[in-house]
């Protein structure tokens, strides 16, 4: 049983609920996993999590990863998991992080970083600002509806911060602007 109240996270975390970890394979209470703001729990347990953000600043040369045709080293976890498990690009190449990495451990960092440079922008602010712009306001200019949706994407537009987060801009309505999903990813953690 997993339930988004708070309330009953607590109660069954004191009832002795598990979980088992996807990159260390321990079963360890409900309360050794890091819980999203939306009340559900990260499937990486702590311990797992520190390790991971502990080796993220090695000194020393790099390990090599092995990759072959059908299997792929995640550079987080080190696990040696099947293609499938790993984002593909259009281009053909591989991510360097499993999808589990990419939704346990980025997802978490980003949501720390956007923690503590605060601010916050409500729905009818961005609706607001999408409004005042018709087509994307990146390089290729395209009209919303001119741009063809990707599989598994919902929408064509992103939330951009014109100041990234990861360069002290702020959560706020005026740091973020709407860009197309493919200018927002050319444009990366550049400011613009």
């Amino acid at each position: 049983m997993r339930s988004n109240d708070p309330a009953a996270r607590i109660g069954a975390a004191a009832a002795g609920e598990t979980r088992v970890c996807y990159r260390c394979g321990l079963t360890r209470p409900v309360d050794q996993y890091i819980h999203k703001s939306n009340g559900t729990l990260y499937d990486l347990c702590s311990p797992c999590l520190s390790e991971i953000l502990a080796t993220g600043h090695r000194t020393g040369p790099r390990q090599r990863l092995v990759h072959t045709v059908t299997d792929r080293t995640c550079y987080l976890c080190l696990r040696v998991l099947p293609n499938e498990q790993f984002t593909q690009r259009t281009t053909g190449s591989f991510f360097s992080a499993c999808k589990a990495c990419n939704t346990n451990v980025f997802a978490h960092r980003r949501r720390a970083r956007l923690l503590q440079v605060g601010g916050t922008f409500t729905t009818a602010e961005w609706l607001e600002l999408l409004a005042r712009h018709p087509r994307c306001p990146g390089p290729c200019g395209r009209r919303w509806e001119d741009i063809p949706l990707p599989p598994r994407r919902k929408s064509v537009v992103t939330r951009d911060h014109v100041v990234p987060v990861s360069k002290g801009g702020r959560n706020v309505i005026g740091n973020i602007q709407p860009l197309c999903y493919s200018c927002n990813s050319r444009k990366g953690d550049r400011e613009g």
